[in-house]
C-alpha cells in the first residue's frame, strides 16, 4: 500500500506531499492505496532455430507487459537522507538527485517509486558452424558460440525489471554468460 504523491507545476514530486484520498484532512494509513500490480498482464515468448548450409543460429526471448515494481533501492536512497543540497555527498544516488528530498518521513511509501517494469529479454543466442567430415567421413566437428542474458529492453529504472513479487530490494543481478563450444564425434 502506498501514498499518492503530489507533484509541483514542473512535474517534480513535492516532499512529504501526499493526496488525502479519504478527505478527512489528515494523511495517515487510511489514505494508503494499491493501484498497480507486479503481475504482468501479457507474457509472450519467441524462439527460432535457423540453419543455412553449414551454419546454424538460434535465439530465445521473452516479453512481459503490464507489470510494475516498487523500486525500494531508489526509495531508500532518499529515505535515509542521502540527498545533500550541496551536491557533494559521495554516496548520493540519481534517485536522491531527482527528488532532492531531505526529510522523508513517509517517502518510502510514496507511489513515486512504483515503476513500469515491462520488459523484453533476449535470454539466449547461439551461432554454430559444422565442418565438413574428416578422416573418411568418421570425424565430425562443430564449433559454436553462445550468449545467455544477451540484453533487456525496459523503461524500468532499477537494476533488473524481472523481480519476483514486485519489490526491488537490491538483489544480485543476473550475469551475462559467454560460451564457446567444440563438439567432436568419431
Amino acid at each position: 500500500m502506498f501514498f499518492q504523491q503530489i507533484y509541483d507545476k514542473n512535474g517534480k514530486p513535492v516532499e512529504d506531499g501526499y493526496v488525502d484520498r479519504n478527505g478527512d484532512g489528515q494523511i495517515n494509513s487510511a489514505d494508503l492505496y494499491l493501484d498497480k500490480s507486479p503481475d504482468p498482464k501479457v507474457l509472450m515468448g519467441i524462439n527460432s532455430d535457423i540453419a543455412f548450409k553449414k551454419f546454424d543460429f538460434s535465439f530465445s526471448g521473452r516479453l512481459s507487459l503490464g507489470n510494475y515494481n516498487y523500486n525500494n533501492v531508489a526509495a531508500n536512497s532518499t529515505y535515509h537522507g542521502l540527498y545533500s543540497s550541496l551536491g557533494y555527498l559521495s554516496n548520493q544516488t540519481t534517485a536522491a538527485s531527482a527528488t532532492q528530498f531531505t526529510n522523508a518521513l513517509m517517502t518510502n511509501e510514496s507511489d513515486y517509486y512504483i515503476q513500469n517494469a515491462s520488459f523484453f529479454r533476449m535470454d539466449n543466442m547461439s551461432l554454430g558452424y559444422t565442418f565438413p567430415p574428416y578422416a573418411k567421413n568418421k570425424l565430425k566437428l562443430r564449433l559454436s558460440a553462445g550468449v545467455q542474458n544477451v540484453f533487456v529492453i525496459t523503461p524500468y529504472k532499477g537494476l533488473d525489471p524481472e523481480i519476483a513479487g514486485g519489490l526491488d530490494n537490491n538483489f544480485f543481478p543476473r550475469a551475462r554468460i559467454y560460451q564457446l563450444g567444440l563438439n567432436a564425434s568419431y
